[in-house]
């Protein structure tokens, strides 16, 4: 039978309908699920992209932020003990137990406590103990502490002459030298608890090892409330006035001040003089000194200066950018001398201010022995406020 030319038209109409619907019905459809995920997929690959993007154009900030890590970690390292660095705390225990003579007293050991300051988390633990030294094992003993790790502070150290009594009760037989009894608290900082309590096992291990008057180990008491030396504890600053701080909200503390220094007497172990600023952590001029200083800060339109010249003939100078942003710049000093140790008493420090930009310096001061005074750039004492220098204490 001979199809008609409509008939074959109908029949490829037909043809293209069966088609369609088979296409729509077993691929297109089953294809819809896929399609949506693929652009669920495509979605999440342009967010990641988007992403990858920013971080890109922030890659110069990322390795900024990077350098001042490196810059803080070093820093808390020279200040904190940490694992790596275990070997150099348990140096100085064991050199500090050999130059102990050949017995102790009074031995206290702490538990490592955790210590906040900021952001920063640290442990410490305290070691209290007693004995008598000749006037040379004395010296020797200062010395040594006075150049010992930073990562160790000195809480206590009392002396005073020792009888004949004394000191033969500690094995130092008479000679016609001076003995000095000597109270001692030291505090060990780290970064991790468990290079404190390493340190803390190694220290009673060392200083077990020393005898009572029969022969056998001496006793070291377990301190619970031990004194541990924590940064000052910061105080409210009244506005004086008109004036305010605007950087801190009324508080000026070593740790927020744009500018420090930090002075201290000769006993102290470890530098007793640093100054640096807050816009450049990493620049700092430090020093042990039993002699006057003389410290200028010069303040620009952009950039600071800071000058450093002691009896001793040392100079340096710490120069920086200050921030462009408009507000105050805040100095804390903190200075604490015993006016009654000998040792002590050509310590001074003589602050120049030269302020030549348009805004305020706040100065907080806490200081014991009145061994700083703070003057503008023609040598007149600044006690209270200098219009000149803007500067308000």
């Amino acid at each position: 039978m001979t199809l008609t030319k409509k008939e074959k038209t109908l029949l490829i109409v037909l043809a293209v309908l069966i088609y369609c619907f088979v296409f729509a019905k077993f691929v297109l459809m089953s294809s819809i699920p896929k399609i949506k995920d693929l652009q669920n997929r495509i979605k999440t690959a342009q967010v990641q992209l988007d992403a990858l993007e920013k971080d890109y154009n922030n890659i110069d900030t990322y390795k900024n932020q990077i350098k001042e890590n490196e810059v803080i970690d070093e820093r808390l390292g020279e200040y904190l003990m940490n694992n790596a660095g275990i070997s150099d705390s348990a140096e100085f225990v064991e050199n500090l137990a050999l130059l102990m003579g050949t017995k102790l007293s009074g031995i206290s050991l702490g538990s490592p406590k955790e210590l906040v300051e900021g952001n920063t988390t640290y442990y410490a633990f305290s070691v209290n103990f007693r004995t008598v030294l000749t006037e040379d094992g004395l010296n020797e003993l200062l010395k040594y502490i006075e150049g010992g790790s930073r990562k160790v502070s000195v809480t206590l150290l009392n002396i005073i002459p020792a009888d004949e009594k004394t000191a033969s009760e500690y094995g130092l037989k008479s000679s016609g030298n001076q003995s000095f009894d000597i109270s001692i608290g030291l505090s060990f900082y780290s970064m991790d608890k468990e290079a404190a309590e390493s340190l803390v096992k190694f220290t009673r291990a060392a200083f077990e090892r020393f005898i009572d008057d029969e022969e056998l180990p001496v006793f070291i008491e377990d301190l619970k409330d031990g004194a541990i030396n924590i940064p000052s504890v910061t105080r409210q600053v009244s506005d004086a006035g008109s004036v305010r701080n605007r950087n801190s909200s009324g508080e000026i503390t070593l740790m927020n001040a744009d500018f420090k220094i930090f002075h201290t007497g000769y006993l102290y172990g470890g530098y007793n003089f640093e100054t640096y600023s807050e816009f450049n952590r990493s620049d700092r001029i430090r020093s042990h000194i039993s002699v006057p200083v003389d410290v200028t800060l010069t303040l620009g339109k952009t950039q600071y200066t800071i000058e450093y010249a002691d009896g001793d003939g040392y100079s340096n100078t710490l120069t920086g950018e200050l921030p462009s942003e408009n507000r105050d710049f805040t100095f804390f000093i903190q200075s604490s001398i015993v006016n009654e140790v000998k040792e002590n008493e050509n310590l001074w420090v003589n602050l120049y201010i030269r302020n030549d930009s348009e805004r305020r310096i706040l100065v907080k001061m806490e200081q014991t022995g009145d061994r700083v005074k703070i003057m503008d750039r023609d040598g007149n004492a600044i006690n209270g406020r200098n219009d000149k220098e803007k500067v308000y204490i």
